[in-house]
């Protein structure tokens, strides 16, 4: 199994902790739209929100189409990622949360973004995507949506749903 993370720190909690629990991984700092495998994948798996650290939605297209030129045909690409709710991001803006660290959140109407403005220093940003965004992506970048969830249970997506979870695949012809 391969990782990939731009942070060092980041790539270091996670050879940590897949020693603690014995499991063997090849991790690599490289950046999701520049990556190259050695050999094409059967699933390529983006959690927890990762693709929403891209500002552009040209930034997501190359991660996309690297993702496509890595699948084997008929391979697997699964990510989540939130449905944006303005409402929530709005009554959000200006609070401090203490978890998962103290932070303050920063709502960006124009620039479909969200800060978290760590208190120790640093931020991380998310910019957001509608349904209709991700599955443009899928298509540009030569996938089939095969599911879309809206939890990792399986769960029907529907209008109320909180959460996009993707499973495009790569044709076989």
């Amino acid at each position: 199994m391969i990782g990939i993370d731009t942070s060092p720190a980041m790539i270091e909690q996670a050879r940590v902790r897949a020693a603690e629990a014995g499991v063997e991984l090849d991790l690599r700092e490289d950046d999701m739209r520049e990556f190259e495998l050695d050999e094409p994948a059967a699933l390529i798996y983006c959690p927890f929100w990762a693709l929403l650290h891209l500002p552009s939605w040209a930034d997501r297209r190359r991660a996309f189409e690297r993702v496509a030129a890595s699948l084997q045909q008929g391979g697997r690409f699964a990510w989540n990622t939130f449905a944006f709710d303005h409402r929530f991001a709005a009554l959000s803006d200006g609070e401090h949360k203490d978890k998962p660290v103290p932070h303050t959140v920063r709502y960006s109407v124009g620039d479909n973004r969200i800060d978290l403005i760590l208190d120790q220093g640093g931020k991380s940003s998310l910019w957001w995507a509608s349904k209709n965004e991700w599955l443009g992506l899928i298509d540009v970048a030569g996938l089939c949506l095969e599911a879309l969830y809206s939890g990792f249970d399986g769960e029907p997506f529907t209008d109320d749903s909180r959460e996009y979870v993707f499973v495009a695949r790569r044709p076989t012809s």
